[in-house]
This record gives C-alpha cells, sequence and structure tokens, in this order.
C-alpha cells in the first residue's frame, strides 16, 4: 500500500519544480527569526528542479518550515513531505503534525492569501492529497492520528473540482 501511495504520488507531482517558491532553508530562516545564517546558505544550493531529491534529514530537521512557505513552496515540499513520512515513518512526529496542520488550514485559504490550494493543485494532485489522508486516517500505525487527516478530507471534498487535466509545474 506504502509503495503505491508513493508511486501516486510522484507521478502527480512529477515535473513540478520550486520556480518562485520559497525554499525550505529560506522558510527555516524565517522561522528561526533570521538568525541562522547557514539556512540562507543552504538555499542558494538547495534542490529547485525534483523535488524527490529534497533529503529526508534536511525535512526532518526543518519541520515547521512550512509555515514559511508561499504556495509554490508548498507545492514543491508537500510531495516530498508525504514521500518522506511513508518511506521513513513519523520519528518525532513534529514534521507530520506542521504538516497536516497547515494543509488543514492551506484547503480553506482565501483568495488573497497567495495563491490558493483550489488553483495550485491540479486533480490529480488534489487526489493524491486524498489518498495520503485516508491512508493516514485508515491505513496508516495509530500514531498518525485520525481525525485531522479526515478533517481535511472533508474540506477538500467541499472545494470546488478541479479543471480535469491542468497541469501546474511551474
Amino acid at each position: 500500500m506504502r509503495d503505491w501511495l508513493i508511486g501516486y504520488i510522484e507521478h502527480a507531482f512529477a515535473g513540478v519544480t520550486l520556480g518562485d517558491g520559497t525554499t525550505l532553508y529560506e522558510a527555516a530562516f524565517q522561522s528561526d527569526y533570521g538568525f541562522d545564517q547557514r539556512e540562507l546558505a543552504l538555499s542558494e544550493n538547495a534542490e529547485r528542479i525534483d523535488w524527490r531529491r529534497v533529503p529526508f534529514d534536511d525535512l526532518y530537521s526543518r519541520n515547521d518550515a512550512i509555515f514559511f512557505m508561499n504556495s509554490y513552496g508548498k507545492r514543491f515540499y508537500s510531495p516530498a513531505i508525504m514521500r518522506a513520512v511513508l518511506t521513513a515513518g513519523m520519528r518525532d512526529g513534529l514534521m507530520y503534525e506542521a504538516f497536516i496542520f497547515d494543509l488543514a488550514g492551506f484547503v480553506h485559504a482565501k483568495k488573497q492569501e497567495d495563491i490558493p490550494f483550489t488553483t495550485l493543485y491540479d486533480t490529480n494532485q488534489r487526489a493524491a492529497f486524498v489518498r495520503f489522508c485516508k491512508f493516514a486516517a485508515f491505513n496508516a500505525p495509530r500514531e498518525f492520528g485520525r481525525d485531522d487527516p479526515l478533517k481535511i478530507l472533508k474540506r477538500i471534498r467541499e472545494l470546488e473540482p478541479a479543471p480535469n487535466g491542468r497541469r501546474t509545474k511551474r
């Protein structure tokens, strides 16, 4: 089940690049109130083309960076985070909890708040989030928790449909 879901996520987000997105390291710099200049240095060489090459350890050690990313950053790093959780597990749980918390809010973001979820993700990408949340709610170990993924599923179902076949590769 995990391998199938990882493959689904990889297919849905194939070709998605960072573009004008906030890098993981820039977001970590902001979350640290700009005190750690090393994060800015890491940002210069950050992966921007293939989210599958983002190191898991970098994601797990910057668990609150998701809160400081713009929409393009979230689009690039969300599949990397889902893949990391499915591959490497929860670890201390902080990255997964931050991701789920941010996703729950982002699904209902208003248009004036950067680019909304409904515009940013195509049908296949939304389906990847749905499948990840279903896995977290029904097939994952209890440590994943069930309530928050189910709330996200409900919110996604309430959204206007994404245009079929629309790809967002920028």
